[in-house]
C-alpha cells in the first residue's frame, strides 16, 4: 500500500509538471465544445490517446506473432508427418536394427561379466 501510495504521489507530480509543460513551451491545447482544456485536463486526454494506442500496438502485436508463431508450428507439424510417412519403413528397420544392436551387445556384455566371474 506504501508502495502504491508513492507511486500515486509521484504520477500526481510528473502530470502536474508535464500538463504545465505542454502548456508553456509547446503551446498546447486541446479545445472541447468551445472550451479551452487546462493543463491538467491536456496532459489527461493525452494519457488516454497514448494508453489507448499502447493497447491497440500491444495487440496488434500479439496477434501477428500469433499469427505467425501458429503457422511455423503448423508447417513444422506438417513437414514432420509428412517427412515420417515417407521414410516409416527407414524409420522401422532403423529402430529394429537399433534395438538388435543393443540386445546384442547386452549379451555379448552379460557373457563376458559371466565368463570373468569364473576364471576369478
Amino acid at each position: 500500500m506504501k508502495n502504491f501510495l508513492i507511486a500515486l504521489v509521484i504520477a500526481i507530480i510528473l502530470v502536474n509538471c508535464l500538463g504545465s509543460l505542454v502548456d508553456s513551451w509547446l503551446g498546447m491545447h486541446i479545445i472541447m465544445s468551445d472550451q479551452l482544456l487546462s493543463p491538467w485536463e491536456n496532459v489527461a486526454v493525452l494519457s488516454l490517446i497514448g494508453v489507448v494506442l499502447a493497447v491497440v500496438g500491444f495487440v496488434v502485436a500479439v496477434s501477428v506473432m500469433g499469427t505467425i508463431l501458429l503457422a511455423l508450428g503448423a508447417g513444422f507439424l506438417a513437414l514432420l508427418v509428412v517427412g515420417v510417412s515417407a521414410f516409416w519403413p527407414i524409420i522401422l528397420i532403423a529402430i529394429a536394427l537399433y534395438a538388435l544392436k543393443n540386445r546384442n551387445s547386452a549379451a555379448y556384455k552379460r557373457r563376458n561379466d559371466q565368463s570373468m566371474h569364473h576364471t576369478l
